[in-house]
């Protein structure tokens, strides 16, 4: 029996295709090397399979789109087939790939297993597409000028998933809905900031540039602040901004907790005690990025 067979079990996935994608999924994360929330734990077992899914194809998206390694026409090719794929699979026709690369192997057993996820869950296409849209629209983005125009990305990249986990948890009210966005733009925030070194090594910046004037600052000055690895009164302030902005996104999400059932919250609590943690311990530095990614990152 496969690592999470009894999870596929609780979950009544039988099909022995399916379960060959959903455990793919999980052995996909396992090995990728991102290390699992620790709120995946706090949801029913039946439901784990289908946050392996969700978050595999995530990353796989992800991946395929920020890959370091190929130019960006070749990054949109790998985009395309994967779209194509994951169409097929949404079809009910999911290719069998059994003579493929190992890379479009995976990628065939991952949208297998994430077009399932999408039809027990009730996830809209159109939630797909828009999610897609935003990260092809950031593979020729090095940077956003306002907030809004972040959070319209954040909108696509993240608060599309933060939906469909949301529908995962079983909302019992239609505000559980901007309170999971709300979540989203909380914890991508604080991913922004901690991930500023990695992200600028791919020529990207997710802090706002009216932020960054606010600071009396201009994207160079974090570029050679990055490089440097040394912090400036302005840079501490710009921090300050993003953690600020990140605890007004997490507030607004509170009430999430009590507009999802019952077996759903736990996740919720987690999740927001983990983002909570993260902004103190931003804050217990002196807003220091380089004391939070540690030397060399």
């Amino acid at each position: 029996m496969p690592v999470n067979g009894r999870e596929l079990d609780a979950a009544r996935i039988r099909d022995p295709l399916l379960r060959q994608a959903y455990t793919h999924c999980a052995w996909l994360l396992r090995r990728s090397g991102h290390a699992p929330p620790p709120w995946r734990s706090s949801l029913p077992p039946a439901k784990r399979p289908h946050w392996d899914a969700m978050i595999a194809f995530c990353r796989c998206a992800d991946d395929l789109a920020d890959d370091p390694g190929v130019g960006p026409g070749e990054r949109l090719r790998r985009l395309d087939s994967f779209e194509q794929e994951l169409r097929r699979s949404l079809d009910g026709h999911p290719s069998r790939a059994r003579r493929a690369t190992p890379g479009r192997r995976s990628q065939a057993l991952v949208c297998r297993a994430f077009a399932h996820f999408v039809r027990e869950w009730h996830i809209p296409e159109d939630s797909i597409w828009e999610a897609s849209r935003a990260l092809r629209a950031d593979m020729t983005v090095r940077g956003y000028d306002t907030v809004a125009s972040l959070e319209r990305h954040m909108y696509g990249v993240s608060g599309q998933p933060a939906i469909w986990l949301g529908a995962l948890l079983e909302p019992v009210d239609e505000r559980a809905r901007d309170a999971a966005i709300a979540w989203s733009y909380g914890m991508q925030t604080l991913d922004f900031l901690l991930d500023v070194e990695e992200d600028l090594r791919l020529d990207k910046l997710y802090l706002p540039l009216e932020d960054l004037r606010q600071c009396g600052l201009v994207r160079e000055d974090v570029e050679e602040a990055v490089a440097a690895r040394r912090m400036s009164e302005p840079l501490r302030k710009l921090v300050g901004l993003q953690t600020d902005r990140a605890r007004r996104y997490l507030a607004a999400a509170e009430e999430w907790e009590l507009l999802v059932r019952p077996r759903g919250r736990e996740l919720v609590r987690r999740s927001l005690a983990q983002g909570r943690t993260m902004i103190e311990g931003i804050t217990r530095t002196g807003n220091d990025l380089f004391a939070l990614a540690g030397p060399g990152s």
